[in-house]
Formats: C-alpha cells, structure tokens, sequence
C-alpha cells in the first residue's frame, strides 16, 4: 500500500484528529495490499482551475476497490436528532450535518472524473466504489441505544471498529457490492493519475509543459509590472516626512520605489537623492529600473552624482551609505572583516557587524552632516534600527525617508519593528519619529503564483508542521493585510478550523490568462537519498529546460536553503555537472564581480543571501530538508523557515524544490510542502492565539506614533 502522507497526520491536532485515527486504522489493516491510501485527496476541475471536492481520505484498493470516507469528530452528545440526511447538532461547529450525503457526492465526482477517460469508462461496472461516514468517538453500542438500527447504520464506521484494523478490513471486503478482478499496479496507477492525484513516483520528472514556456514568460511581462491603481499613485506622490511602505515579496515594492526615485529626481534635478539596498547584487536591478523610467517616462537620463544608487555597507572597490557617512564624519570606515574580528574580541557573537559599524559611527561622529533632500531604502527588513537613525539624520528638513519592508522576508528575522524602535524615543517616552497616516501596507503579489506564495507561507510560520505554529498572525484583519481572504474561522477560537484563500493577482491565476496554465504544474517537489543524486537530477532536468522547453540559461536560479559557506563545495560540484552536459553557470558573488547576479547564456547558482532581492522565471530550491531539520534552536528553526520562504518567493513562474530524504518517512519540511500543495486553493489549519507563538508578525500600531 502506498501512503498520501506517510506520517504526516497528528491526532492530537484538532480537526484533524478523527482523520488521524482512520488513517492509522486503514494503514494497519491494509498496510500488505496493494493500492494507494490518500487523506484529504483534492480532486481538481482542470477546466475551471479550481477543486471540484476535498475527499478526508481515499481510498483506491486492488481488490475492494475505491473508497471515501468522511470522518466526523463529534461525540454521540453532539447529535441532537437524525432526520434522513440532516442530522441536527448541538454544541457544534454547525447547526447541522449531511455526512452521508457528502460522502455521496465525492464518490458521485470521482466516478464523474473516472468516466470522462475512455481506458478506465469501461472498467466502471467492474470496480466497487464504496462510502462511509467514520465516527471515532462514537461506539455502535450506544450509537444503536440511542437511535436504533436503521439502513444508514451500514454507512457508518464506529471506534469499535476502527480499534481492530482487522476486523475493519474484513467488514470492507464483507461490503463489497462487486466481486471485482484484481486492478494491477498499472491500471491503479492509471486511476490515481486520472483523478489528478501525484503518486511518490510522478515526483521523478518534472510536468510536460502543455504550452511554449516563452510565450507564458512573454504574457506574464506584459502584466507583471503593471501597478495597480494604488501603487501607480504611491508611486509619483513623495509625502513630506517620513513613510514606510509594506508588503508581500512580489507586491512591487522596489517598482514603487525606483519610479518614485526617478519621479523625485525628474521633478528636482538639484535635489541629493540617495537609494539604499542590503542585498549587493540588486545594484544594476535598481539602477536600470531607475534609468528606464527616467527615459521612457520624463525623457531624461539620470544624474548619477545627483541620484546614488548604494549599497548600504559599501565596500573599497563601490561607495556604499555607511563608507560615504564614514568619510564625512572623518572617520575611517570598518570593513565586514574588521567588524567579525572586534566582535570575536568583545565576545559579542550576537551583535550583526552592520549594526555594530553603524552604532559605532553614529556614537563617534561628533556631528552627523546633512547630506541628501531624499533617501529611499529597499529591503528595509534587513537593516538595524541603528542605520536609519544614521539616515534620519542625514537628511535635510523635512527628513523625506521612505523605506519598503517586506513581509516574512527578514531572512534573520519576521518581526515589523515600529517607528519607536528604529529612532528610539524621546526624554517623555513619545516616539521621536511620528509616520501618521504615512505608513503604506502593499496588499497584492504579483510576482509569485498563489500556489507557490501560499506554501511558501505555510512553511515559514509552520502551520502544518503537527503543533502550534512558530510565528505568523493571528487576526483576520492582519490575515487580510497579507492579502488573504477568510473563507471560514473564528481566530478568537484556538483550535477551531481556519480556512483562507487568496486572490488572483499573477497573471497566470487569472482566469483569463491564455494558455491555460495548471497550478499544480507550478511547484513541483522531488527527494533524494543523497546530494549526489540531487545534484544529478537538477543538472538533467535544466539541460531538459534549455532544451525541450525552450527556456533561456538566464531564466533558470538554482538557490538553497544552506549557508553559503557551508554549501560551497554543493555549488561547485552542481556547476561541474552541468558543465558537463554543456551548460555555463554563474555562481553569484564568486565567479564574477560581487555586484553581478545574472550574465547572458550562464544558469545563476546563488546561496539564499545574494539571491534575496532577486528573481527568475524559473527557481530551483535545493536542499530544502534543512528547512525543518530537526534539533535547532528556536531562533535557528525562526530563521531556517525564513529562508525557505525566500527561497520559495524567487520565482516569477515555476519552482521546483528538491532536497534529501530518507525512503522510509518523508522529511518534515516536505511532508509540509506536500500538504500545502494538496489543499491548495485553499490554506487550512487550527486558529492560533499569540501567546502559543514563538515570534508574533504584527506591528504595534502604538509604536507608530500614529
């Protein structure tokens, strides 16, 4: 029997829990057989690109055929009355239930399915098709006390027999309307498939693309970059004073800033503008994007001594803010080495040097000169509190600092810090930088597929991980900040079932979008025994990409879940096989100027810190086993997930994630990834309180200075 997930469920999980006791029973019943065991199977209506029903598990026996079963977890108490198919509850999450008629209609859609394939229409009459309803807490005892025996009673599965898998197994077979021949592997194989279902072994290759992946890249361009009607606005209108602007990774945060940047300039070509990043390799993105807006929608070219484009550390060879402030203040600027090396003198090993060189400077410097009418920053989530003091200070009045947050991308970090904690308060205790009615919260993503943003969701707060989440939100309205739509729920209830969807944004969710692209086609997952085997795969199925589906070398990013340092070795054996099928690479930061992440006819390979900030039409995430691994410190597991949603988010259109896993139980960030892509459209898990969190994504709206 093959599992659909394997270890996956927790009974201690509320919502789950009924679902967890019959999986466990039929697992150890049929656990010899031959066949395939799904729990909450998502039966997909290709045509409409949306699931035409969630079955709770599925089962596709050899011999007793196919199976639903929809499991309940009331108590016999919960039942009120019984009146054909409604049964009336009390003290339930619903006023009433139609167990038997919703098992019914999921077997009534997977026949539907199964018929419209002429090699399986024919097997039809000879399959048994059955249905129950499974009552964990209930036993037939009391169940026959209290409403008899009636017809329906052989729909139903109670905790008798559910407690000898045996005797389960024997009431299935006794049940069966059709003593059908045994399904062999292939035509089981051929079901599971039909109903759109990914069997362990279909995880070996990647989709074949039904459509011209460049066409599909050349209908997303079109689209990707138009901002809406509140970005386009964001974008040209420069408020005096200070302004954050938030949001998802892919809700146009560094378009918004860049056209503002060109607007600024255009508007005053005298005024000192300054914008600032963290990740180094975003410094030809920005300037380009500045420079393509300044000819093509004020005609002008840039004045780049007027307009700096700077990294914001800066290094010998580029001037960055932090060396430029330095200079200014006639202090001599630290490098990252000096700034590692004063730390592991102090014994300090939690300080960032960043923050160390910036509190340093802005302690030392007798006087922080005034130096620019406008500083805006990207990536703002990364930098300390103690770098935008430093800016603050070194604007001109009316200090125009705006900085782009983005949400769950502080790869170190989740937590939206407020105005109060960047510039500190004054001697009343009121926040000495005040945002008002400033602060901008970017709702829509258009970069990356829902699919793929919401996984990458559910991984970083862990919200299927089996046990409280780590981090994340905890109120509709912040859910709805996020972009979120709450479909079902009360998070005032901890442990009542939340359901969420999103809206369609990227163009490929819209349903317009031609050719008609398959959600499920746009994350792709795959396991290895061993990181030799991983990397062989990725190196075959990127010479697949430039060569069957026309992808170009630049279109493809291979990152990790890794430390760089650590995994040098890992790229350099993967650039070594793919030269070896003739395939240049570029390893970001090493094979060229630390400044270039992309380069014509070169796959980029690139560790989670330089491809932060950047993008690709298709992304490879390897080594994505570390994002749960087990045994780390909270903090380290906080940041770990930080970084698979990174990674996760740096695709523009598909991603593939691979990573290492032993055959006998699928590794936990996987075991994730695979739940989050079976309930998709959907996102589902227990409501959580922030008490339960390890580290709470909110902002604190007192801290604003509102």
């Amino acid at each position: 029997m093959h599992f659909r997930p394997d270890g996956a469920l927790d009974d201690s999980l509320p919502g789950i829990a009924a679902e967890a006791v019959v999986w466990n029973a039929l697992r150890q019943g049929l656990g010899a057989d031959a066949g395939y065991l799904f729990h909450r199977a998502v039966l997909y209506n290709h045509r409409r690109g949306n699931p035409r029903a969630e079955i709770d598990i599925l089962l596709i026996h050899a011999e007793l055929g196919i199976w639903v079963f929809e499991c309940k977890g009331f108590n016999l108490y919960n039942i009120e009355s019984i009146n054909n198919n409604e049964w009336r509850m009390r003290q339930w999450q619903k006023e009433t239930e139609t167990p038997l008629q919703q098992a019914h209609k999921q077997m009534f859609q997977v026949k539907d399915l199964l018929r419209k394939n002429p090699d399986i229409q024919t097997l039809i009459d000879q399959i048994n098709f059955g249905k129950r309803v499974a009552l964990p807490r209930i036993r037939r005892q009391e169940w026959q006390e209290r409403f008899g025996d009636p017809p329906l009673i052989g729909a139903l599965v109670f905790a008798d027999d559910l407690e000898k898998p045996e005797h389960l197994k024997q009431r299935l077979y006794e049940a069966r309307r059709v003593a059908q021949a045994p399904l062999h592997e292939g035509k089981l194989k051929q079901i599971v498939r039909h109903l759109g279902l990914v069997l362990e072994d279909d995880t070996n290759s990647q989709p074949n693309y039904g459509y011209d992946s460049q066409m599909v890249i050349r209908r997303v361009q079109e689209g990707i970059f138009k901002l809406d009607e509140d970005q386009r606005k964001i974008a040209t209108q420069y408020p005096e004073g200070p302004q954050r602007l938030r949001g998802l990774a892919g809700t146009g945060k560094t378009v918004v800033l860049t056209r503002r940047a060109a607007k600024i300039h255009a508007d005053h070509p005298d005024w000192d503008i300054a914008v600032v990043f963290y990740t180094r390799s975003l410094y030809e993105q920005i300037r380009r994007q500045i420079s393509e807006v300044c000819q093509s929608k004020f005609d002008i070219e840039p004045n780049w001594q007027k307009l700096r484009v700077m990294h914001a550390w800066g290094s010998q060879d580029q001037l960055g803010f932090y060396r430029l402030l330095a200079h200014q203040c006639g202090l001599l600027p630290k490098s990252l080495e000096q700034a590692r090396a004063e730390l592991r003198d102090k014994n300090d090993y939690t300080t960032e040097p960043f923050d160390y060189v910036c509190q340093e400077l802005g302690e030392k410097a007798k006087e922080i000169p005034q130096l620019f009418d406008a500083i805006l920053i990207d990536e703002g989530q990364d930098l300390p509190p103690a770098f935008y003091r430093l800016a603050y200070q070194t604007l001109r009045d009316p200090k125009r600092l705006y900085w782009a947050y983005d949400e769950a991308q502080g790869i170190g970090s989740l937590t939206v810090p407020g105005a109060a904690e960047l510039f500190g308060r004054d001697e009343t205790g009121k926040p000495k930088v005040r945002l008002g009615g400033r602060a901008i919260v970017l709702r829509h993503c258009y970069r990356t597929p829902n699919i793929i943003l919401m996984a990458a969701h559910a991984i970083n707060m862990g919200l299927l991980r089996g046990g409280q989440p780590l981090q994340g939100v905890t109120q509709k309205d912040q859910w709805e900040g996020l972009g979120y739509e709450v479909i079902e729920g009360d998070f005032r209830k901890p442990g009542s079932p939340i359901t969420l969807t999103r809206k369609a944004c990227h163009p490929v969710d819209q349903e317009n979008f031609d050719p008609k692209v398959d959600p499920q086609s746009l994350l792709v997952w795959r396991t290895f025994p061993s990181e030799e085997e991983e990397q062989n795969w990725i190196a075959q199925q990127i010479e697949r990409d430039l060569k069957q589906w026309s992808f170009r070398p630049e279109d493809l990013l291979v990152t990790s879940v890794a430390s760089f340092r650590g995994s040098r070795p890992y790229w350099e054996s993967l650039k070594a096989r793919l030269k070896q099928r003739g395939i240049s690479a570029l390893i970001a930061g090493e094979d060229a100027d630390r400044d270039i992440f992309r380069l014509p006819g070169h796959v980029t390979l690139s560790g989670i810190f330089r491809a932060k900030g950047n993008e690709a039409w298709k992304v490879y995430v390897c080594q994505f086993q570390n994002a749960t691994e087990p045994g780390l410190s909270v903090e380290e597991q906080l940041r770990r997930r930080n970084q698979a949603f990174v990674a996760l988010t740096r695709t523009k259109i598909w991603c593939v994630v691979t990573g290492i896993s032993p055959k006998d139980q699928l590794a936990p960030a996987f075991q994730e990834l695979r739940q989050a892509k079976e309930q998709y459209p959907y996102l589902r898990f227990p409501a959580f309180n922030k008490g339960s969190l390890r580290r709470v994504h909110e902002v604190d709206l007192d801290l604003e200075g509102a």
